[in-house]
Order: C-alpha cells, then structure tokens, then sequence
C-alpha cells in the first residue's frame, strides 16, 4: 500500500469518469444482471482509483451488490504493484438506505491484474485508508447514477 494514499493524498473533491456499463442474466435466478465501471480523479487531477459494480437486478437486499475499487497511482510509470483492491459489498436496506461492508478482496481480486495487492478488511477497517476509501464511494454514488 501506497503511504502517500494513507497519509499525504487530499481526497476531498473527486471527479467520476463512467466509463462503460454491461448487462445479462443472473444464473442462479434468470433476473437481470448489471455491472458498471469508471475512474475516479481528484478535482482537476490525477486518477486516484478504478471501480465496477455488479448486482442481479432485484436482488439487493440479498446478496447485495459487489462494489470493488482499486486504490493507487495510475498513469504513466505505473503498474499494479502501485495500486491494491477494496471489496465491498452494497446492500439495500428494507427502507431503501443503502449499506455497505467491506469484506476480505482475496477471492474477488484472484484474477484481476490492476492491483497486485488485495486487502483484507481488517487492513481497512478503522484505518486512515477507511476514511479516504468511503469518501471516494460516496462521490461514486453521488456521481454515478447508473446504480441500480
């Protein structure tokens, strides 16, 4: 993990770049799938993250959504060695609120060469990377409004 993502970068105004979006069928119900995906950039700035979401159509309560971000350098010079993977996990609550947790990247980040680390969420939670982490899915969610 990048120590100019944990205590020097300013993560307080971003910018979301959607980049594309696809859709199917979910295997186990027939239902709808999604998946979504674009950067996040600081304000007038460089590219501090990469994220895609997939949910089943009607389905959010449960299993929810998996929301997965990576964090890092991007750009020329880098490589996935500068960056590593977040998983989370969107759930809407029965009055509409969304909730989410972050859940151990391992599994969801085992074929994904963007990052070459995926953190666990014990690497996350209560750390200053939490703080930074949620502040850039806030903006996602602000921003994309392809969600759900």
């Amino acid at each position: 993990m990048s120590e100019g993502m944990t205590a020097k970068a300013d993560f307080t105004a971003f910018e979301v770049e959607a980049i594309g979006e696809s859709g199917g069928h979910c295997e186990c119900c027939g239902n709808e799938s999604r998946r979504v995906w674009g950067m996040v950039h600081q304000a007038g700035g460089p590219s501090v993250a990469a994220y895609w979401m997939h949910w089943t159509v009607g389905h959010l309560s449960e299993p929810g959504a998996n929301l997965d971000v990576v964090l890092g350098k991007w750009g020329d010079g880098t490589d996935p060695s500068d960056r590593f993977g977040v998983a989370l996990v969107h759930r809407q609550l029965e009055d509409g609120t969304p909730s989410l947790m972050v859940v151990d990247a391992a599994d969801r980040f085992a074929d994904i060469e963007l990052a070459a680390t995926s953190l666990a969420r014990r690497d996350v939670m209560g750390t200053p990377l939490a703080e930074q982490l949620f502040s850039i899915v806030d903006t996602i969610y602000r921003q994309d409004r392809r969600f759900f």
